[in-house]
């Protein structure tokens, strides 16, 4: 499958110059350049990149944070590699708080960095670390997912976790990974908004496979909450 990138940044010679490298090591990876965040955003918008590689100086009022902050909700978990002219503690730190898998400084190697840390990021192959899903659906709109989710909780049995609670103690649910595919990304974004405001669904992962765009959800049984007991997901 093409993996795609988008490169943001506003000097048209280091795109260049990182595009060659990167398809010097992977000849297939399609790139994407925007030459600032605001138009960065709008691609976001249309499609779901694989990885992101984003300059942290960037013209007209957004800067490389500032778009970290913007876009959280188009991102997800989109691996994304910070580059900056100068190392400089205050900026990394914010940056690994929303959400920058890796930040690099522009010295001498850093093409030979970014050619080893790009390809490894591509080469995840996603969902490894994470529990099989029990359940699978291919939905056409966010509602419909969302209308899925609720449903599917409420038949969900109150299973002790295995291993749990000392008998007599009250039982923990187990729960549930379940996966929701999208033809379409703005349905897809619709429903990133939607899922992070339900109650006991957490995400485990999101990817871009088959030309799919991929949720994988841990589910708690609904009338957990109703019993009004806490459970607290590692």
């Amino acid at each position: 499958m093409e993996k795609k990138i988008l490169l943001i940044d506003d000097n048209p010679a280091f795109r260049e110059m990182v595009s060659i490298a990167l398809k010097e090591r992977m000849p297939d990876l399609l790139i994407v350049e925007a030459r600032d965040g605001h138009l960065a955003e709008k691609r976001l918008r249309e499609t779901r990149f694989d990885l992101i590689l984003l300059d942290y100086k960037l013209p007209f009022g957004m800067d490389g944070l500032r778009f970290l902050e913007k876009t959280e909700g188009l991102r997800l978990n989109t691996p994304l590699i910070m580059v900056t002219g100068e190392g400089n503690e205050d900026v990394a730190a914010r940056a690994f708080r929303l959400g920058v898998t890796d930040y690099l400084v522009k010295k001498k190697d850093l093409l030979h960095t970014l050619q080893a840390k790009v390809e490894e990021l591509l080469n995840d192959e996603g969902f490894e670390n994470v529990e099989p899903p029990r359940k699978r659906a291919s939905l056409s709109n966010a509602a419909s997912s969302v209308e899925f989710i609720n449903s599917y909780r409420e038949e969900m049995p109150m299973e002790a976790v295995p291993g749990g609670p000392m008998k007599g103690a009250p039982e923990s649910p187990m729960s549930e990974a379940v996966m929701i595919e999208f033809d379409n990304v703005d349905e897809f974004n619709k429903f990133s908004s939607y899922v992070k405001r339900i109650d006991g669904v957490r995400i485990q992962d999101v990817r871009v496979l088959d030309n799919k765009f991929v949720f994988m959800l841990s589910l708690l049984p609904s009338r957990f909450e109703k019993m009004g007991k806490v459970f607290v997901t590692s």
